[in-house]
């Protein structure tokens, strides 16, 4: 089994609260998973003087244990994945947890200064290369998403070449999909994968009630448990159960015509 902490849109410089980061830390030290992963947005402007400030909080993080960062769209603002990959690490990364029988592989989706995410078919070509290898534990991690979800805004920002990668996920039997992006933990299954959303971890920017949020991963060839956690109380609450390829649960999100339908407007 590997356990894995995912973190999402820090977006430090923009309603960044210092408060939410210093309990993801504290809860990480306590669980000490296997490797956190970072699925963008780390910063708000893609600014170095962002980049800087940002990065004690990686360095504490990296020396529990493994950190695997991916950049978001707000990290490329700017021309900030210069500073990305002068301060945090390379804008794709593959790992490999041997003992866990565990691949990940991060892609760069964020183009600078654009709002929607792309993967292209070079990094296509090198992802079916990366997963070559005949590990158990396979897991995609990306910041944009790859399919829409609900209550996270009608602004078209998933992936372009989304169809692509969907297909890929199919073909590899991708047992795990993260991403981030518009701030909303939610799940969807097809097949063999799990796409996984994490909603903004260490910021004010989350969507109606919603609480900023990361999540903690059990995966364990297929079988997999995700609770969300807050980030400024650590309650856990699951998001998703799976296992022997059945979906046992999945955390519901309120859907827009549930909204509309108690919504006063619509009162004759």
């Amino acid at each position: 089994m590997v356990e894995i902490i995912q973190i999402s849109d820090l977006h430090y410089g923009s309603e960044f609260v210092a408060e939410y980061l210093e309990n993801i830390i504290d809860y990480i030290k306590e669980a000490n998973p296997d490797v956190v992963i970072c699925t963008g947005d780390v910063v708000h402007k893609g600014r170095v003087v962002q980049y800087e400030n940002i990065l004690p909080y990686f360095n504490r993080i990296k020396a529990i244990t493994r950190l695997m960062v991916i950049p978001g769209n707000h990290c490329a603002k700017n021309s900030g994945l210069i500073f990305f990959e002068r301060l945090i690490g390379p804008r794709r990364s593959k790992m490999v947890i041997e003992e866990k029988d565990t691949i990940i592989v991060g892609l760069c989706s964020a183009r600078d200064d654009m709002s929607e995410g792309m993967i292209g078919d070079e990094q296509l070509d090198w992802m079916g290369r990366c997963f070559n290898k005949n590990l158990e534990n396979r897991i995609i991690a990306l910041h944009h998403h790859l399919i829409p979800v609900p209550l996270s805004g009608q602004k078209f920002t998933t992936v372009r070449d989304a169809g692509e990668i969907i297909e890929f996920t199919q073909l590899f039997e991708i047992d795990l999909v993260l991403m981030g992006h518009r701030h909303v933990p939610h799940a969807h299954v097809i097949g063999p994968t799990t796409y996984l959303y994490c909603g903004t971890s260490s910021s004010r920017k989350v969507r109606a009630d919603d609480v900023p949020s990361f999540n903690h991963i059990f995966l364990d060839k297929g079988d997999l448990e995700v609770y969300m956690v807050h980030s400024n109380n650590l309650e856990k609450h699951l998001l998703l159960e799976r296992k022997d390829n059945r979906t046992k649960f999945v955390r519901p999100r309120r859907t827009r015509i549930e909204h509309l339908l108690s919504s006063a407007v619509w009162d004759e």
